[in-house]
């Protein structure tokens, strides 16, 4: 059985699941209603890479992996509204919407939800922050992608995180590059937006190991 990040291949372990049952004669699949199946057999082939894309180093869900997520925990029509908002106050869509809502990358075994739907008092503070991001830092860095969005109070303390994050609020991002950049330029344009426009957008501006940065727009500092 192949394993891929200490991930056993889905596809292999529905296939081994089911050829075990078959020949015990412990199931008939014609026996069972169409709707039934889907149980005991894949519908689509996955594959890790399908649902999960390595950045950075970094293992982000992929948009058709937030699609199972958002129909498991019937959150559509929730996250079409958080959508609009963006679209009508002139969130390009630069970056994926959906890796907002991604609390981190350190979700495996962690027993916590890999997204978080944000609060509906917060978007504004989202809205605000992608439009700044799309302005002004990715014209410096080139595309951006978030590993870390909203959180909940338990995900953040389990992350290490301020207790008084902007992650909580639905405000900040921790984000890295996609084109290849060093760590020292990376740095040097950040802290060049950070005194040009930081002050006037209350910019916060986090600089963490590699090439990871948060940015919010909800208090201007630096650390």
């Amino acid at each position: 059985m192949a394993v891929v990040n200490g991930v056993a291949d889905s596809c292999e372990v529905v296939m081994s699941l089911r050829m075990g049952l078959m020949l015990g004669g412990l199931v008939s699949l014609s026996a069972i209603g169409a709707e039934l199946k889907a149980l005991y057999e894949p519908k689509h082939s996955f594959e890790y890479a399908d649902l999960v894309v390595k950045v950075q180093g970094y293992p982000v869900p992929t948009l058709d992996a937030f699609r199972g997520w958002m129909l498991l925990n019937n959150t559509e029509d929730q996250i079409e509204e958080v959508y609009r908002y963006f679209t009508e106050h002139g969130v390009s869509g630069e970056i994926p919407w959906h890796l907002v809502m991604l609390q981190g990358t350190d979700w495996a075994g962690s027993g916590m939800s890999l997204f978080k739907v944000p609060e509906r008092a917060d978007w504004y503070k989202m809205a605000r922050t992608l439009k700044f991001i799309e302005q002004y830092v990715i014209p410096q860095t080139g595309p951006l992608i978030p590993v870390s969005g909203d959180r909940t109070a338990e995900y953040n303390q389990a992350a290490g995180g301020a207790p008084r994050s902007k992650h909580l609020t639905f405000c900040a991002v921790d984000l890295v590059p996609v084109e290849s950049i060093s760590r020292q330029d990376l740095h040097r344009k950040l802290q060049a937006i950070y005194c040009q426009h930081g002050r006037e957008h209350q910019m916060g501006l986090g600089l963490y190991g590699g090439v990871r940065f948060h940015i919010d727009t909800c208090g201007y500092r630096q650390w």
